[in-house]
């Protein structure tokens, strides 16, 4: 019986298919400049009026969370690490406070919260965001958002 030695052929694009495996697993796990921490799917429903923001995210099972809406994407996170504590997204965004969400957030987020110069800014905006941080005391730990039209009917005054 004589002994079967692989082709070269056959080596090459075994080595090949592992190469190309090994870069899919990377690219994968590399996360491009500004986006969030993780591609985590998270379940977000919005129902925005011209004077409310209703949010229901169930899968979003975070101990305590920050909302924001922002008139334009909002910005990145830090990187982990330091910069981190006590970081929040800033204006333009609008701070609508910390919410209990270990079971799922459910916020009313009311639009007359807004002030005279930042509804001129929503106004302008095609799109709006709900930002949503995950908080760990004062360490945002991660965040999801979702982009939306303005609601119907909002209006700079």
């Amino acid at each position: 019986m004589t002994e079967r030695r692989p082709n070269r052929q056959g080596r090459i694009a075994r080595h090949g298919a592992l190469a190309i495996g090994a870069l899919l697993v990377a690219a994968a796990c590399s996360l491009p400049p500004g986006a969030l921490d993780a591609p985590y799917p998270v379940q977000f429903h919005l129902d925005a009026t011209a004077r409310t923001v209703h949010i229901d995210a169930p899968g979003w099972l975070a101990d305590e969370s920050a909302v924001f809406l922002c008139p334009g994407e909002p910005p990145p996170l830090p990187e982990p690490g330091p910069e981190r504590v006590g970081w929040l997204p800033g204006r333009p965004c609008h701070d609508f406070g910390r919410f209990a969400s270990a079971n799922g957030l459910v916020a009313d987020l009311s639009l007359a919260d807004l002030g005279p110069a930042e509804r001129a800014t929503f106004a302008a905006a095609p799109d709006w965001y709900a930002y949503l941080l995950d908080l760990d005391g004062e360490t945002v730990t991660s965040a999801t958002r979702s982009r939306f039209s303005i609601p119907d009917g909002f209006e700079a005054a």
